[in-house]
C-alpha cells in the first residue's frame, strides 16, 4: 500500500467529537520527557499504523483491532509504543489493553459508537476521496434543540445545510432525515460519516441536488414508570411529530412529501425501512444502507409484515418512492439476505437500486452509500 500526503494530511481523518483537528495533549503527561507535545498514532505512507500510550507503571499494554491485538513496548520515557496492520481500509476500532482491562486512551481519536466511547483509526480509503476536505465551498454543521412530547424532553439534532443556504435567502430546500446505527448518536454521521464532506464535494462537482440533512440520535430514552427507558420503537413517531415540523418552522425547508427522504445504516436502515413502508406519505424516497427486509426474513421479533403489505401494489410504491435504494458491504453477514430481498423486490415489482460496496458492516460501506445515494434523491423536483 502507498497512501499518498493528499490522505495522510486530510483533515478530514483527525476531525473528531472532542476537537476539529488533532489534540496535541501538553507534555506534562509525561513529564516532558516526549517533547513539547505527545501524539497517540500516526498513519504511515505503507498503510500501517504507529500507535503508543502513556502508562509507566503498566507490566503489559496491547493495541489494534480486536482480532489483530499486538503487544506494545515500553519505552524509557513511560510510552508503550507500537506498530499495527489492519487488513483494509476505512474508519476501524483502535483497542488498548492495559494488564488486561480495556481502556481509552486519551492520546488516541475518541468517538462515540458501541454504546460508548471508544477509540478508532483511519486507514485512507483511497477509493473514496469523496470524504477528503477539499478547496470547494462548505456547508454548516449546526445544532438544534426540540422539545418532544414522544420523549418528554428536550433533543438533539445535527444539522447540514449547503453551502449557498447562507447566502441566498430566498431559496428553500429538500430535507434528507439521515439515521445512525445501534449503539450511536446524532454526533457520528458528521464525526464518523463524513457526511457534510461529502456533500460539500458533491455540491461542488454539481453532481447533487442541494439539500439540507437532518441526523437525529435515534436511541430515544422514553419515560417509563418515571425512568428513562430506551425505546427506538417510538423514533419514527418522534420524527413526523415533532422533529419535521420543527424543521420545517426553523429552516427553509420544502414542506412536501416528494422534498422529505429519509436514510439510514444498519438499525437506522430498519426504521427507515419501516418508516418509507409505512409513511410514504410524508416521504417520497429512501436509503437502506444494509437493506430493510432482514429481520422478517431472519425471523426477529420485530413485526413489518403489517408495514410489508405497502409493497403489494407496486404500481402505487414506485410511484409515491422515488428512488427507492438499498446497499451493503460485500462481506456483511446478512449479504443472503441481501440477495433474498433482491428477489423479493423483484417478485413484487418493485423498483429497487441496489448496490453492493467492498466491506463488513463498517462506515467504509455506508459512506460509499451515502455518496451514491445523496447523487439520486430529490432529483424530480
Amino acid at each position: 500500500m502507498n497512501i499518498p500526503e493528499e490522505f495522510l494530511k486530510n483533515q478530514t481523518f483527525d476531525s473528531r467529537a472532542i476537537g476539529f483537528n488533532r489534540q496535541l495533549l501538553p507534555s506534562m503527561i509525561n513529564g516532558g520527557k516526549h517533547g513539547d507535545t505527545n501524539i497517540g498514532y500516526k498513519v504511515m505512507a505503507d498503510g500501517k499504523v504507529w500507535v503508543s500510550l502513556y502508562g509507566p507503571t503498566a507490566k503489559e499494554v496491547k493495541a489494534g483491532p480486536p482480532e489483530n491485538l499486538v503487544s506494545l513496548t515500553l519505552e524509557e520515557d513511560g510510552m508503550w509504543t507500537g506498530t499495527i496492520q489492519y487488513a483494509d481500509p476505512g474508519l476501524k476500532q483502535l483497542i488498548f489493553y492495559v494488564d488486561g482491562v480495556r481502556v481509552v486512551n486519551p492520546l488516541a481519536p475518541i468517538a462515540y459508537g458501541w454504546g460508548y466511547g471508544i477509540n478508532y483509526i483511519e486507514v485512507p480509503d483511497l477509493d473514496q476521496d469523496f470524504i477528503l476536505i477539499k478547496d470547494v465551498p462548505h456547508g454548516t454543521v449546526s445544532q438544534e434543540y426540540f422539545f418532544s412530547e414522544i420523549t418528554g424532553e428536550y433533543e438533539c439534532c445535527y444539522i447540514y445545510t449547503p453551502p449557498k443556504y447562507r447566502d441566498d435567502l430566498e431559496t428553500k430546500y429538500p430535507v434528507l432525515y439521515l439515521q445512525h446505527g445501534g449503539g450511536e448518536n446524532e454526533a457520528c454521521w458528521t464525526h464518523m460519516g463524513k457526511c457534510n464532506f461529502v456533500m460539500d464535494n458533491l455540491l461542488a462537482e454539481g453532481k447533487a441536488v442541494p439539500f439540507i440533512i437532518v441526523m437525529n440520535n435515534a436511541m430515544m430514552q422514553v419515560a417509563n414508570d418515571g425512568e428513562p427507558r430506551l425505546d427506538n420503537k417510538r423514533y419514527n413517531e418522534m420524527v413526523i411529530h415533532d422533529c419535521i415540523p420543527f424543521i420545517e418552522k426553523t429552516y427553509r425547508a420544502i414542506p412536501s412529501k416528494k422534498a422529505r427522504a429519509i436514510a439510514g445504516l444498519s438499525m437506522g436502515s430498519l426504521l427507515s425501512g419501516e418508516m418509507i413502508m409505512a409513511h410514504y406519505d410524508v416521504f417520497g424516497s429512501a436509503g437502506l444502507f444494509t437493506g430493510y427486509t432482514y429481520p422478517v426474513m431472519a425471523g426477529s421479533s420485530r413485526d413489518q409484515s403489517e408495514q410489508l403489505k405497502a409493497l403489494d401494489d407496486a404500481e402505487k410504491f414506485n410511484r409515491e418512492v422515488d428512488p427507492f435504494f438499498g446497499a451493503i458491504g460485500d462481506h456483511e453477514v446478512s449479504l443472503p439476505l441481501f440477495e433474498k430481498e433482491r428477489e423479493y423486490c423483484k417478485e413484487k415489482g418493485i423498483n429497487y437500486i441496489q448496490k453492493i460496496y467492498p466491506g463488513y458492516h463498517e462506515w467504509r460501506v455506508w459512506r460509499a452509500a451515502f455518496h451514491d445515494y445523496a447523487q439520486i434523491v430529490f432529483r424530480a423536483l
